[in-house]
C-alpha cells in the first residue's frame, strides 16, 4: 500500500513552537552570558574569552533551532499539521528576527541628517 512517510504524522505545529521557544531561549542564554563576561572597563577581554564556547553553542542552539522551528512551520502549514501553533511559532521568529536586528538598525544613522548639523557646516560645536 503507498503510506505516507513517518514524519507526516507527527505533530509539526507544536514541534515548531517548541523550537521558536527554544530559539528565544538560545538569545536569552547567549544574552546572560555576554553580559556575565562583560566586566569593567580596564579589566581586559579574559572574561569574555573564556566565555566564548558557551556564546557559541548558545548561538548555535538560536540558529538551529529557529531553522528547524521555520521548516517545521512551513511543513506544518502544508501538511495542516497545526497550523494555529505553526502561525504562533512564525510570529514568536518574525518578532525574534525583530529584536536580533534592532540593534542594527537603531545603529544606522540617517546620512542626510548627519550631514546638515550646524556645527558639522561650522567646523565646531559652537
Amino acid at each position: 500500500m503507498n503510506r505516507p512517510p513517518h514524519w507526516h504524522r507527527w505533530p509539526l505545529g507544536a514541534i515548531s513552537l517548541v523550537l521558536a521557544v527554544l530559539a528565544w531561549g538560545g538569545m536569552a542564554v547567549g544574552l546572560l552570558v555576554f553580559l556575565s563576561a562583560s566586566g569593567s572597563p580596564g579589566d581586559g577581554d579574559q572574561t569574555l574569552r573564556e566565555a566564548q564556547p558557551a556564546l557559541f553553542l548558545a548561538i548555535g542552539m538560536l540558529a538551529l533551532s529557529g531553522l528547524g522551528s521555520g521548516v517545521a512551520s512551513v511543513l506544518a502549514w502544508r501538511l495542516q499539521r497545526g497550523r494555529g501553533m505553526a502561525a504562533i511559532a512564525a510570529l514568536l521568529l518574525a518578532l525574534l528576527g525583530l529584536v536580533i536586528s534592532l540593534p542594527v538598525l537603531a545603529s544606522v544613522r540617517d546620512p542626510l541628517l548627519a550631514s546638515n548639523a550646524i556645527w558639522q557646516r561650522a567646523g565646531s560645536r559652537g
